[in-house]
């Protein structure tokens, strides 16, 4: 099965891929074809189906996989794949989630820094609160599956737990280091739930996709919900810090325009949502550079989320040693300035498959 990250203009490819998202459309001279996204674990492409029928499309369903035969081609720039054939594959056939890509980070290392820092947490209340969620079985079997966006940022299995424990590091660490009090546990439970509605916004098949309840409700509303329950079970658990842990949850986003109902208005939601902002658009701008269409242009093209175009900065070249001046009265080296360095493996590529026997056939 060859990858669609190494596609190059004029590959063939017969496989097997997800379909993200699909549309039947109507050409200029009149002809119908179907606008689709397709995918694998390394990467998605956009794609067309010249001289559909309504009944072909209708054989085929977003989210679910498709057997496909294209050829990559390149249009404005951008390399998409001319599809020639597509069929629904059989359930038989395929395991959805392998179309999946998954965090390449350790998830039980993971799993252990994050209870180790529940563990830390002073507050008897805020504990028993994330220990209401993480010690939950269900729960946290789908956290540590769960993406963290559908495509913008973390968006593969285990994205929710990578994203939610930069974002417990980067809390913790600005708590010890910032001249500002700040509450440590208070910021440190909005850091673990701010986006625990996650688990039940986002579906995942052999795409991600929105749920019904993510996309009539959305993250911020369900994990509110989330918290006001568990609250509830715990006895005597304090009206203000649930409130207040709901205000994280609620105001992270920042700006109404960005989906928060309320602006953060307490020194950690302040300090929750720009952390936040930090390591999702970090991410996101790792990813728009990593999967420019054209890895000759110095500049990306537009992001969508970043509001801009990023430069991709060439690897800094090894350098020689620089021989270390000697003061020649001790003859003890005189310590140069260091310098760092930095390199970057080359991708390898497999060549284009060769025409065999049909998938179709």
């Amino acid at each position: 099965m060859s990858e669609l990250r190494q596609l190059k203009e004029g590959d063939l490819i017969e496989s097997f891929l997800a379909l993200q998202d699909a549309s039947l459309q109507t050409s200029a001279r009149g002809s119908y074809y179907i606008r689709m996204t397709l995918a694998d674990a390394t990467a998605s492409l956009p794609a067309n189906f010249w001289d559909a029928t309504p009944d072909i499309y209708a054989s085929i369903k977003a989210g679910e996989v498709v057997k496909v035969r294209a050829v990559a081609e390149t249009y404005r720039g951008s390399l998409q794949l001319k599809v020639d054939k597509i069929r629904p594959a059989h359930e038989s056939e395929v395991d959805p989630s392998s179309f999946l890509p998954s965090t390449l980070a350790d998830v039980i290392a993971l799993e252990n820094e994050l209870r180790a820092l529940i563990a830390s947490i002073a507050d008897a209340d805020y504990k028993r609160l994330l220990e209401a969620f993480f010690n939950d079985p269900e729960i946290w079997n789908k956290f540590k599956l769960a993406p963290a966006a559908k495509q913008n940022h973390h968006a593969y299995l285990g994205g929710l737990l990578e994203h939610t424990m930069s974002l417990a590091r980067l809390a913790d660490m600005f708590c010890k280091t910032s001249q500002t009090p700040l509450n440590r546990d208070l910021l440190l439970t909005g850091a673990f739930l701010h986006d625990i509605g996650k688990i039940d916004e986002l579906s995942v098949s052999s795409s991600i996709s929105y749920s019904d309840v993510g996309s009539l409700i959305g993250h911020l509303n369900i994990g509110v919900l989330m918290v006001h329950d568990r609250c509830r079970n715990l006895e005597n658990f304090p009206e203000l810090k649930k409130t207040l842990v709901m205000h994280l949850i609620l105001s992270h986003h920042g700006k109404f325009e960005y989906g928060s109902p309320v602006l953060p208005a307490t020194p950690e939601a302040l300090a929750l949502h720009h952390i936040d902002n930090l390591d999702a658009k970090t991410v996101a701008a790792r990813k728009q550079i990593d999967e420019d269409p054209d890895p000759e242009a110095h500049w990306t093209q537009r992001s969508w989320m970043l509001e801009t175009r990023l430069f991709k900065v060439a690897p800094t070249p090894i350098q020689p040693a620089i021989p270390q001046p000697v003061n020649k009265s001790t003859q003890e080296q005189v310590p140069a300035d260091d310098h760092a360095s930095s390199g970057q493996a080359g991708s390898s590529k497999q060549p284009a498959p060769t025409p065999g026997s049909s998938l179709f056939d």
